[in-house]
């Protein structure tokens, strides 16, 4: 991966909602690109759209197009699809102008410094600052147009961040999410437990030999916790599913209240000692302990939203001539677009907001 597409795929900016590809269409954006009577022919270079008087060429639409591609993990590039991915495209390509320009107007600029740590990030992702160096030369690019680039998004970023700011949820919507999608709050049957996981046997084994003794579960993880993977304390519990004690955690479907289980050996590095304090039936986590979650995710998918409609404002005052129609031109004959492409293929800006987000509500540690 190259290391300008890289600063938008590793770096954990709100931008994943809207992303800028300067390597595809930075001869678009800054007006670069010419025409010739045989544009006007279909052959060579040719010109596809003006958007505000500039022209967008073939090479442009298709170098963007190889970026889109592989974001959007799109498979199928047959002559039925094209004409559906090359206008998601040229949306997509309009809408990064939309969003450049804007920025220009409003004279938005990152700090210095705030580009210099951005760029410290990209740097570490390789052995040494030799090798990113190299790395640059080899793909015919340079630390300026690097910082340039983490420059841009970072204004770009300060932009979204603020015509979101004033985004809130509400008590109601939480909880009608909370209602709309209960099922997915669903805690399974099976036993409330404690349970830790050990580096060895040795500590296993004697991680028990204490449990059975003294029936001190912390006093017994203090003794080992050198050898400590992860445990429960004596005090934050853990459900463990009727439907997971199966293979090699079947023994612990045999475990009575007040129980320890033998060291069970996942791996010859992965030991789990389990001491079962209760059998549980099916239950639905209460709304009190996944509101935080939800709120969450509601906060962001609602500033995703405002964000989106956004920069549809601001793409919908370009002024877009499509030179080349038939590019994007879908024959009768073929695939349906609603079949043809997903909406998520076809909406980059879509929120990514949906059903299995409810998933990570039901763990509240599973949301940073």
């Amino acid at each position: 991966m190259q290391i300008l597409t890289a600063l938008r795929t590793q770096i954990k900016w709100i931008l994943a909602l809207f992303i800028v590809i300067f390597t595809a269409s930075v001869g678009f954006m800054y007006g670069t690109g010419s025409s010739s009577d045989s544009d006007n022919q279909r052959t060579g270079d040719f010109v596809v759209a003006k958007v505000n008087g500039e022209e967008l060429h073939i090479s442009q639409l298709q170098e963007h197009l190889r970026s889109f591609v592989e974001r959007n993990g799109i498979r199928d590039l047959s002559d039925k699809q094209m004409p559906l991915i090359y206008k998601a495209v040229f949306d997509e390509m309009v809408s990064n102008r939309a969003v450049i320009d804007e920025v220009a107007r409003l004279k938005i600029s990152a700090p210095a410094d705030d580009v210099d740590k951005q760029l410290k990030e990209v740097e570490n992702q390789y052995v040494t600052k030799e090798a990113f160096m190299q790395t640059l030369k080899n793909q015919g690019s340079s630390l300026e147009q690097v910082k340039a680039e983490i420059a841009r998004q970072l204004a770009i970023n300060k932009m979204l961040e603020d015509v979101s700011g004033g985004v809130v949820v509400s008590d109601d919507e939480i909880k009608a999410l909370y209602d709309a999608l209960r099922g997915n709050f669903t805690l399974p049957a099976g036993i409330e437990a404690d349970f830790v996981q050990l580096k060895s046997k040795e500590a296993a084994d004697k991680f028990a030999e204490e449990v059975k003794a003294d029936k001190d579960w912390d006093k017994a993880l203090t003794i080992v916790s050198a050898d400590i993977v992860q445990a429960t304390s004596s005090d934050v519990h853990e459900r463990i599913a009727a439907t997971e004690m199966v293979g090699k955690l079947e023994p612990l479907s045999a475990l009575n209240d007040g129980e320890t289980s033998a060291p069970i050996e996942i791996t010859s590095q992965d030991y789990f000692v389990v001491h079962r304090i209760r059998a549980v039936s099916e239950d639905v986590r209460p709304l009190s302990e996944v509101s935080d979650s939800i709120k969450t995710m509601l906060l962001q998918s609602k500033k995703m939203e405002a964000q989106r409609n956004y920069i549809k404002g601001l793409t919908d005052k370009m002024n877009v001539e499509i030179v080349a129609p038939e590019l994007f031109t879908v024959k009768s004959d073929d695939v349906p677009p609603a079949d043809a492409l997903p909406d998520e293929k076809l909406d980059g800006l879509k929120p990514a907001f949906t059903e299995d987000a409810a998933n990570k509500a039901a763990d509240p540690a599973a949301v940073k």
